[in-house]
C-alpha cells in the first residue's frame, strides 16, 4: 500500500487538492457571489422578442400575479364590508343540458343545481357597489363520479381573467374504511380509503397552492355576470359568495388580546396527536406510512408497523388532512410537530394550519418545515432562537387540525422562473432564424446586430435567475443545496453568452437543454412533501420531546435489521400460506402496485373462490429470474408483469399452457382488442393475456395552431398533412415532435412499428422464418420514419413536455405519460391543449390506416403448475373489468394520477377518471391497436431497426443499402435460433423439449 502510494502520490495529492476545492467552493456560493458584480443591466431596455406577437403563450390569460400586478399599477385596491350570497337555483341560464336541481342532498333542506355533465354551466348574475378587489367561494356536494377532485372554471362577464380561473379544484373528502389489517407475519398493511359525503365550503383558491390567500378578482361597480363550468366530475352547488377580501389579522395583532380576554397558559398538559391517525383527507393518496427510526411512535422492530403519515405522496399544493384533538382545559397552548423532511435538499416545504376551520393568524399561512436529513421537532412560530412558539387560545373540548399543502413562498418565483424560460424559448427561435436550424459554428452571424437588445436580455435573463437564487437563501435554503445548483448553471451559461454572443450558434444544444432543466426545476420545487409522525399540543411549561433517537437505540435498530435481513423473507407479500394447496404467484412489479394486488386477492378471490394465493415480488427489470426457476423446475404456477416479448421465450420450450385449452379462453379474449393478443401467438396456440398497454396519440396546442391559421379540422390526420405542417413551424421557429429515444436502443422497433403497419406490412413473413423488412411496403415506411429526420430535420431528441408548454413543439406524436404531465402539470394550458389519434396513412378506401401499438406487460401460466383450473380462474379474475377498475382506482389512490392504469382492458378503460373529449380520442386510436408478432431470433430485429436509424439518420446511408445489410443479419440469426430450436426439420413439441439458449 505504502509502495503504491509513493508511486501515485502526486496524483493522490492532486485528486485531494481537486476535492478540496471543489467543496470550498460549491460550499461558499451564495450570498457573496458576486457573478452578477460589475454587470449593469438595463432593466428599462425592450425585453420583448419580434416573435412575441407570434407567440401563441401570449396570448394566453395572465396568470394570477400578473393579473393583480397589471391592476395594483392602476391604482386597485380591496373593498370593505360587502358580502352577497346566491342561492344556487337563482341562475339567469344554464346549458341545454348536463345540469339537475337536486333536493335533501346531504340533510340540506331546499332545491339546489348540479353540474353533471362536463362543459354544462351556470350563468348567475350579480351587482357590487364600488370598483375594487372582491374574493369568491362556494359550498357543494360532491357526486359520485370517478374518484377524482371536483374542477370548476370561473369567467366573468364572459372572460377568464387568469388562467387559474379555468381550473378551480374542489376536493372530495376521504377517510379510513375501517382499521389497518394485518397478514399472518404481523405486517400492518392500509385500510382502503372510500369516501364520506357531505357539504364542505371552498374559497376560490389556486388548485396548485402557489399563492396563500384566495383568489382576488377585480370587478367594476355595477351589474355583472358570473359563469360557472363543469371541468371534471359531478357536483351540486349550494350557495355562491361573493365578498370584501378578507383581512386576517397578525400574531402579535391576536397576541395582544389575549390579556384583555383573560386568557391563561395552561401547566402540564403536552398530548400528542398520532399523524397516522388523520380522520378526513383531501386525497386517497394520502395514507399511513412505515419509518424505521426507534424513536417513531409507535415502533415494532420485528414486523411492518404504519406509524407516520403523508411522506413523497403529500406534495401537491391544496392537498390537505385533518386530525382530531381534544384538550381537558382551555387556555393557552403551543403547537407542533415531529416531522421528517428530506425531501427537497436543503430547502424547506411549507404547510397552511387551520383550527376548527379558520386560520388563527396570518403567520399560519405558511409554517415552514426546514430540510434535514433525520427527524425534527418543529414549533410552529419558534424555530428559530429568537422566537417563542405561538401561542394558541383552546377551549376545553375537541378541535379539529387542518394541515394543507402550500407553495406560495415559491409561487412568484417559479413563476419568475417559468416566463424567464418562455423568453429563452422565444431568444433560441429568434437566433434560429438568423442561423437556421444547422448553423455553421464557426460562421460570422453577427447576432447582436440582428437581434435586438440581445446582450441585455441575456443580462437581464442572468439577473433573473440570481435574483432567484437569493430569494432561495432568505427563505432558509441551505447553501450549497442541490437544488440551486440548476439556478447556478442557467445563470452563468446565460451570462457567458452574453460576453461572447459568437458561440451561440455551437452552444444552441447547451441552451435548449438548459431549458428542459429549468422545466424539470420548476415541476420538482412545487412538490413539497413532508413525513409526520405526531402533532404536539403542550403547556408552555412541558418540554418538547427529543426530535430523534440516540445513537445508542439507532444502532441497535441498525444492527437488527441488518441480522434479521439473512432471515426475512422480504418477496413474499401480506398472508402466506404453508397449505399445499397454494396458488404460487410471481408479480415483476414494485412492491406498492404487488400491495394492493395482494390485499385485492385476500378480500375478492380467496373469499369468492377458496382458492389461497402466495404473492412473491421479483425485480421487474430481472425476467431471468423467471427463466432460472423454470428450468430448476420451480417455476411459480402463474406470473404477472411479464414483459410482452417474454411468453414467446417460454411458449417454444413448451414452459407454459395454451390458454387456447380452455373451453371459455375466447369470451376471455374479447375483453381485448384483437391486435393486442398478436405477440402471445406461436405455433396454434395462446399463451398469455394482456394486463395493460401504451400507444401513442397525437398531442397538440390549440392555441398556437390557431396563431398559425390552422383550424381544428385542419391537425393532421395523416403523414403527408404532417410533412405539410413541418415547413411552416419551422419558418416561425418551431418544430414538430416524432419520439426517439437514442440510448435506449430497444425502443426503436415500437417507434418504426406505426410506419410499417399502417402500410399494411408485417415484421416478418413465413410465421417468422425470414424478415420482411426489405419488402417494399416496408421500404416506404422506412423512408418516411427516418425522412421526417433527414428531410424534414425534426429534433432527434427533446424533451417533448416542456418544449410543448413553451410552444416550441405545440404539436407531436407521445404516449399516454403525456397527457397525464398535461392535466397535472400545466395549469397554464388548461383548454389551450387536444389530443387526438395519431396520424395515418390514407388507404385506397380513403380510410386511414392509424395502427400502432407498444407491447407492455402480460400474465401466463406455466406448464408445471399442478393447479392449472385454478390458475386460468385467476387469470380471469386478475384480467376481469371489475378487477382492473378497482385495482386501477386504488392504484390512482395510493400514487396519484402519474400512475393512472392503462388497462388493457377495453370496459375497464372507460371507467377509469378520463375526460369525455380525451376517452373518445382514445377508443378511436385503440380500434387501430395492432401489437408486434414476437418471433425466435426476434431480438435481432429490435436490434438492427436501431443500427438502421443510425445508419441513415446519422451516417447518411442511403434506406435501401441500410435496411438490406440488416436484413441479411436478421435472416442469418433467425435461421440460427430455428435450427437451434429445431423449428425447420422437427416439430414444435421436439423441439421445445431440447431446450437451448434463449431466443
Amino acid at each position: 500500500m505504502i509502495r503504491w502510494l509513493n508511486k501515485y502520490k502526486v496524483t493522490v495529492a492532486v485528486i485531494a487538492a481537486l476535492v478540496c476545492f471543489f467543496m470550498w467552493w460549491n460550499n461558499s456560493r451564495g450570498y457573496n457571489d458576486d457573478a452578477m458584480a460589475g454587470i449593469t443591466v438595463n432593466a428599462a431596455i425592450d425585453e420583448s422578442s419580434i416573435l412575441e406577437g407570434e407567440d401563441a403563450s401570449s396570448k394566453l390569460e395572465p396568470s394570477f400575479n400578473k393579473y393583480v400586478d397589471s391592476w395594483n399599477e392602476q391604482g386597485a385596491a380591496d373593498t370593505a364590508d360587502f358580502r352577497v350570497t346566491l342561492s344556487s337555483t337563482d341562475y339567469l341560464t344554464v346549458s341545454e343540458s348536463g345540469t339537475s336541481i337536486q333536493s335533501g342532498l346531504g340533510g340540506q333542506a331546499g332545491q339546489m343545481l348540479a353540474l353533471i355533465e362536463e362543459d354544462s354551466w351556470a350563468d348567475y348574475a350579480f351587482e357590487v357597489p364600488q370598483d375594487g378587489y372582491y374574493q369568491m367561494g362556494m359550498s357543494y356536494y360532491a357526486m359520485e363520479g370517478k374518484r377524482s377532485s371536483i374542477v370548476r372554471s370561473v369567467q366573468i362577464d364572459g372572460k377568464y381573467p387568469f388562467y387559474q380561473a379555468k381550473k378551480l379544484e374542489f376536493q372530495r373528502m376521504w377517510k379510513e374504511a375501517g382499521e389497518p389489517w394485518f397478514d399472518n407475519q404481523g405486517n400492518e398493511f392500509n385500510p382502503r380509503r372510500e369516501e364520506t359525503a357531505g357539504w364542505q365550503y371552498r374559497e376560490f383558491r389556486d388548485s396548485e397552492g402557489k399563492t396563500y390567500e384566495p383568489f382576488r378578482f377585480y370587478v367594476t361597480k355595477g351589474k355583472h355576470t358570473l359563469r360557472l363550468q363543469a371541468v371534471r366530475e359531478p357536483a351540486a352547488i349550494g350557495k355562491i359568495d361573493i365578498y370584501s377580501p378578507k383581512q386576517v389579522q397578525t400574531y402579535a395583532e391576536v397576541a395582544s388580546t389575549y390579556g384583555q380576554k383573560g386568557y391563561k397558559k395552561t401547566e402540564g398538559q403536552l398530548i400528542k396527536v398520532q399523524a397516522e391517525l388523520s380522520t378526513l383527507k383531501s386525497d386517497p393518496t394520502l395514507k399511513r406510512i412505515e419509518d424505521r427510526e426507534p424513536a417513531t411512535e409507535p415502533f415494532n422492530k420485528d414486523s411492518i408497523v404504519l406509524n407516520t403519515f403523508g411522506g413523497a405522496s403529500w406534495r401537491t399544493g391544496g392537498q390537505w388532512a385533518e386530525w382530531e384533538a381534544t384538550v381537558p382545559e382551555s387556555g393557552l397552548y403551543e403547537i407542533g410537530a415531529r416531522y421528517g423532511q428530506w425531501f427537497l435538499n436543503g430547502m424547506p416545504t411549507q404547510r397552511t394550519v387551520t383550527i376548527d376551520g379558520k386560520l388563527p393568524f396570518k403567520e399560519m399561512n405558511e409554517i415552514s418545515f426546514p430540510y434535514k436529513p433525520e427527524f425534527q421537532i418543529s414549533k410552529f412560530g419558534g424555530d428559530s432562537e429568537s422566537k417563542e412558539p405561538y401561542l394558541y387560545y383552546l377551549e376545553k373540548g375537541k378541535h379539529t387540525i387542518r394541515m394543507e399543502v402550500q407553495v406560495g413562498a415559491l409561487g412568484r418565483m417559479l413563476e419568475t422562473i417559468t416566463d424567464t424560460t418562455r423568453k429563452m424559448s422565444l431568444l433560441g427561435r429568434e437566433v434560429i432564424q438568423v442561423t437556421g436550424t444547422n448553423p455553421d459554428p464557426n460562421g460570422d452571424w453577427r447576432l447582436e446586430q440582428n437581434i435586438a437588445s440581445l446582450v441585455p436580455r441575456l443580462q437581464l435573463m442572468a439577473k433573473s435567475f440570481d435574483d432567484a437564487i437569493k430569494g432561495l437563501y432568505a427563505l432558509g435554503v441551505d447553501e450549497g443545496s442541490s437544488e440551486v445548483s440548476t439556478l447556478y448553471e442557467a445563470r452563468d451559461v446565460i451570462l457567458s453568452l452574453s460576453k461572447d454572443t459568437a458561440s451561440i450558434p455551437g452552444r444552441m444544444r447547451q441552451f435548449n437543454d438548459l431549458q428542459a432543466s429549468l422545466g424539470t426545476w420548476v415541476n420538482g420545487l412545487s412538490k413539497q412533501s413532508l413525513l409526520l409522525d405526531y402533532l404536539i399540543i403542550k403547556s408552555p411549561d412541558t418540554a418538547w420531546p427529543a426530535p430523534a433517537a440516540g445513537w445508542i437505540a439507532r444502532t441497535g435498530t441498525m444492527l437488527y435489521d441488518f441480522t434479521s435481513s439473512f432471515t426475512k423473507n422480504y418477496g413474499g407479500i401480506g398472508n402466506v400460506y404453508e397449505d399445499e394447496k397454494v396458488l404460487d404467484v410471481w408479480v415483476a412489479r414494485g412492491r406498492d402496485w404487488v400491495d394492493i394486488i395482494k390485499q385485492m386477492i385476500d378480500e375478492d378471490f380467496t373469499t369468492e373462490t377458496g382458492i389461497k394465493v402466495n404473492i412473491n415480488v421479483i425485480p421487474a427489470q430481472q425476467m431471468q429470474v423467471l427463466l432460472l426457476a423454470s428450468t430448476a423446475g420451480v417455476a411459480p404456477d402463474v406470473a404477472l408483469g411479464v414483459e410482452g416479448e417474454i411468453p414467446i421465450d417460454y411458449a417454444v420450450r413448451n414452459g407454459l399452457i395454451n390458454l387456447e385449452e380452455f373451453d371459455d379462453y375466447d369470451d376471455v379474449a374479447a375483453r381485448f382488442r384483437p391486435g393486442a393478443l398478436i405477440p402471445y401467438k406461436y405455433d396454434g396456440g395462446s399463451y398469455a393475456l394482456p394486463e395493460n398497454q401504451n400507444f401513442n396519440m397525437l398531442f397538440y396546442r390549440k392555441d398556437i395552431m390557431q396563431q398559425l391559421g390552422i383550424t381544428e379540422d385542419q391537425i393532421p390526420d395523416t403523414w403527408q398533412e404532417v410533412m405539410d405542417l413541418i415547413p411552416i413551424l419551422q419558418q416561425n421557429g418551431m418544430d414538430f415532435f416524432y419520439p426517439h429515444a437514442p440510448n435506449n436502443p430497444a425502443q426503436a422497433i415500437n417507434e418504426f412499428a406505426p410506419f410499417l403497419f399502417q402500410q399494411n406490412s408485417e415484421f416478418y413473413r413465413e410465421n417468422g422464418k425470414y424478415s420482411n423488412l426489405d419488402a417494399p411496403e416496408a421500404m416506404q415506411a422506412f423512408k418516411l420514419w427516418t425522412g421526417l429526420f433527414t428531410n424534414f430535420k425534426i429534433s432527434k431528441q427533446a424533451d417533448f413536455y416542456n418544449r410543448f408548454r413553451s410552444g416550441e413543439m405545440p404539436i407531436g406524436v407521445a404516449d399516454y405519460s403525456t397527457y397525464v404531465l398535461l392535466s397535472t402539470a400545466a395549469p397554464e394550458l388548461t383548454g389551450w391543449w387536444g389530443m387526438k389519434p395519431m396520424p395515418g396513412i390514407q388507404q385506397k378506401d380513403g380510410q386511414i390506416n392509424r395502427s400502432t401499438g407498444g407491447i407492455a406487460q402480460t400474465g401466463m401460466i406455466f406448464k408445471d403448475t399442478d393447479m392449472k383450473e385454478e390458475s386460468w380462474e385467476f387469470l380471469k379474475w386478475w384480467t376481469s373489468a371489475d378487477t382492473q377498475e378497482r385495482f386501477g382506482s386504488e392504484l390512482e389512490a395510493l400514487l396519484g394520477v402519474e400512475a393512472r392504469w392503462n388497462t388493457a382492458n377495453i370496459e375497464a378503460l372507460t371507467r377509469m377518471p378520463w375526460q369525455s373529449s380525451d376517452i373518445d380520442a382514445i377508443l378511436e386510436q385503440w380500434e387501430w391497436f395492432k401489437e408486434r408478432e414476437v418471433v425466435i431470433g426476434g431480438y435481432y430485429t429490435t436490434r438492427h431497426i436501431a443500427n438502421i436509424w443510425n445508419q441513415i439518420v446519422l451516417n447518411g446511408k442511403i434506406p435501401r443499402e441500410a435496411v438490406e445489410e440488416g436484413v441479411k443479419e436478421i435472416d442469418k440469426e433467425l435461421r440460427k435460433k430455428r435450427e437451434e430450436f429445431g423449428l425447420n426439420d422437427e416439430t414444435t413439441e421436439q423441439a421445445a423439449s431440447k431446450g437451448g439458449d434463449s431466443p
